[in-house]
């Protein structure tokens, strides 16, 4: 790797400011030969990390375009990466089965390039594509420059999830009422267990659901597991 991207991985890895972070990713997109990047983060849980957004030099018009479409519900790089690590490629054969969203994506410059994906244990996704809008690519190109942004999607990951992360904080109480629910206690072995009233048992578990942003107990218990909450 050459030496100016050597020095700019390692700026990425202690950037914390956002439109540094943007700038150094737009350059070294530019190195590997792409004139276009777009980086964007799907956590499990939203509540969790409360003001992501999508690092992206994408032409405005072509992401109006996308939005107003909902090309994303059927965009088949979007579905690929959310089930497989592997890179995919912009070409004709990935978009078959939707003409439109290639047509369009072809008239706004989006041409040939490549996406990445990066999955974590709490079931965080990021999605990362690099395009051109000339010159097809290669196989050697393809092979060469994927491996470089499959690093550079990970590394992203981490570094956004890492900086993004708002994990809730539960009370030693809410702790204890949580762990004993997923012991598969009731709210009313409960209230015998830590001697306290039902109704205040409920009241921890209502807090619980509340600050993990989930619809049930069993759902809270499931997202408290995901994000190390259990101890």
């Amino acid at each position: 790797m050459p030496y100016r991207q050597e020095v700019q991985l390692k700026q990425l890895l202690s950037e914390s400011e956002e439109q540094r972070t943007f700038d150094l990713v737009t350059s070294l997109a530019a190195q590997l030969g792409m004139e276009y990047f777009a980086f964007t983060p799907t956590p499990a849980n939203p509540s969790l990390y409360p003001k992501f957004e999508t690092y992206s030099n994408f032409p405005k018009a072509w992401n109006d375009c996308y939005q107003r479409c909902n090309y994303r519900s059927i965009d088949p790089i979007v579905a690929h990466c959310h089930k497989s690590l592997l890179p995919i490629l912009w070409d004709d054969d990935t978009f078959r089965e939707t003409p439109d969203l290639w047509e369009q994506a072809r008239r706004h410059g989006l041409r040939y390039g490549w996406s990445h994906s990066a999955h974590d244990p709490h079931r965080n996704e990021s999605l990362l594509s690099v395009i051109r809008s000339h010159t097809p690519v290669n196989t050697s190109e393809y092979y060469e420059m994927a491996a470089k942004t499959m690093w550079l999607c990970n590394l992203m990951h981490s570094l956004v999830f890492d900086q993004k992360s708002t994990k809730p904080v539960l009370s030693a109480r809410e702790t204890e009422v949580l762990k004993w629910t997923a012991a598969g206690k009731t709210a009313e072995d409960i209230s015998d267990i830590l001697t306290l009233s039902k109704s205040t048992v409920n009241f921890h578990i209502r807090s619980i659901i509340t600050k993990l942003n989930c619809c049930n107990k069993t759902s809270a218990v499931a997202a408290a597991a995901v994000n190390g909450l259990l101890g």
